[in-house]
């Protein structure tokens, strides 16, 4: 499978992709949503992780972007978020959410 992890926070979202690529998965960092949609539009993801709170773009708007057109419209995406409002205000957009810190 190939997966997109988004967050600002370079520590997570490398443990993210560390994480997926010692399952199987290939796996892609961004930390920004500029680095994202270059990204997006270039591969086919069958899911993405995006950080609700990335400094250059709300991450709900970022969503509904990349659902709109492109080669990952159809992917699984999950909010990962440290504001936990977000979950109950999670859009249709989303297929699902974290709250941050996520802990085991």
């Amino acid at each position: 499978m190939r997966v997109l992890f988004v967050e600002n926070d370079t520590r997570l979202c490398e443990a993210f992709r560390d994480l997926a690529i010692s399952l199987g998965d290939v796996a892609d960092v961004a930390y920004d949503g500029h680095q994202a949609m270059l990204l997006i539009g270039k591969k086919r993801y069958e899911t993405i992780f995006l950080d609700v709170g990335l400094p250059d773009v709300d991450g709900r708007d970022h969503c509904r972007h990349l659902r709109a057109a492109g080669p990952s419209k159809l992917a699984c995406v999950v909010a990962v978020t440290g504001d936990a409002r977000h979950l109950h205000e999670q859009p249709d957009h989303f297929d699902g959410a974290f709250l941050k810190p996520l802990t085991a």
